[in-house]
């Protein structure tokens, strides 16, 4: 197996191990991170539409993960 496998593997078992709201944040920032990595390429996105992004991100796996 890979080490970029493996490492994905262990990075998987620890965020499945979080709690609920520290897996929203973490998801949230992912997605705030992702938004704003695109803004440089797009250039059309602002840095206020990742944060809101990520905020609703957070909001949304917090209310609906069944954890």
């Amino acid at each position: 197996m890979s080490n970029a496998l493996q490492l994905y593997y262990r990075l998987e078992e620890r965020v499945e191990e979080l709690p609920r709201l520290w897996y929203a944040v973490a998801i949230g920032s992912a997605s705030c991170l992702g938004m704003l990595a695109g803004s440089l390429v797009l250039k059309e996105i602002t840095v206020a539409d990742a944060a809101m992004m990520g905020v609703m991100a957070t909001i949304v796996y917090y209310a609906l993960e069944p954890r």
